[in-house]
């Protein structure tokens, strides 16, 4: 199996003009951004040239009032097995992470040879359902960071978007839309797509292959450099987590000035930021695997399960098992 799905061969005139027919597969506790970003670049397309239409139609495993994961309803239909496939299948995938409903539908749009993009959660779920794969994948930042310590999967990289013989697995999230311009640029002119990523308030469309920016240290648009090195810092030692000391070295500051830069612009330490993200990544993974809370602590940088259950207490206001049950209410 190769990596790249074979193209298409050239559609006739009349092909060319029939509506392409978007499916978009939902899932309980769906992104409602990816959703809404699917619809409203289609919506925008067709106002700006009517001529040539985009059609979608929103489907699920469980079909009815679907549930986002903000409470968002949306009225899906029927996703039937590997019945009235469309032209291109975008999956959004949710908290129910059943991608053993959906993946029969995926194999048959692969088949023939039918574009099928997998959002965030959604890739997630098939990397860790189809593994191990032999070509490229990627999912969204956090989530590759919840593989990598759960399994071994050597093909995952940081790409916004992956293409395995057809199947693209996506960060999704925010790059949705600049998602679904791209590929409408298989179609439209490059006029076309210029104007309706001008139309959508976006400065550009990014192509698949750029890296996603994999957090705040790696965003200098609201954080000076020096901050965004010293936070670029913290999110690659999760682990082993590094002195104030070391930190303010690698951001070539001293460490008086690395505090006076947290106290300014995130209003609290170092070494309490330093902490918070360490517990954040401790909570995605009390969640989204099975870890034993002592391999969680450690992953996390914390000596014992007993000392992450301490903080995370503190932090959140409820203990990592509960947030395994997804209990999010505070404990007594």
């Amino acid at each position: 199996m190769t990596d790249q799905a074979a193209s298409p061969a050239p559609a006739s005139p009349s092909e060319e003009r029939r509506p392409r027919v978007f499916e978009i597969l939902v899932e309980t506790g769906f992104g409602p951004l990816e959703l809404a970003s699917i619809i409203s670049v289609l919506q925008t397309a067709n106002e700006l040239q009517p001529g040539l239409r985009f059609d979608w139609h929103v489907t699920s495993p469980t079909p009815g009032l679907v549930n986002s994961r903000s409470d968002m309803l949306v009225r899906a239909e029927p996703a039937i097995g590997t019945d009235y496939l469309r032209d291109y299948l975008f999956v959004v995938g949710g908290s129910a992470g059943r991608p053993e409903a959906w993946l029969p539908r995926v194999r048959a749009m692969q088949k023939l040879q039918r574009p099928v993009f997998l959002l965030s959660e959604a890739a997630r779920d098939y990397i860790k359902l189809a593994a191990p794969l032999s070509g490229p994948v990627t999912a969204h930042w956090r989530d590759a960071r919840t593989l990598t310590e759960t399994g071994d999967y050597p093909t995952l990289s940081q790409a916004l978007v992956e293409n395995n013989s057809g199947i693209h697995t996506c960060a999704g999230r925010a790059h949705t839309a600049e998602i679904v311009i791209r590929l409408l640029a298989e179609t439209l002119s490059p006029q076309y797509c210029a104007e309706l990523t001008s139309a959508m308030i976006l400065e550009t469309a990014r192509g698949f292959s750029g890296d996603q920016p994999s957090g705040a240290g790696q965003n200098a648009n609201f954080l000076g450099s020096r901050l965004v090195k010293a936070i670029a810092v913290m999110e690659q030692n999760i682990e082993h987590p590094l002195r104030t000391a070391e930190i303010a070295d690698e951001a070539g500051i001293s460490i008086r000035q690395l505090e006076r830069l947290f106290l300014t612009h995130v209003q609290t330490t170092p070494a309490k930021y330093y902490t918070r993200l360490r517990l954040k990544q401790a909570r995605k993974l009390a969640s989204d695997t099975k870890l034993t809370f002592l391999e969680i602590a450690i992953a996390c940088g914390f000596s014992s399960s007993t000392a992450l259950s301490n903080a995370f207490q503190r932090e959140f206001g409820l203990t990592p098992r509960q947030a395994r049950k997804g209990d999010n209410a505070p404990s007594r």
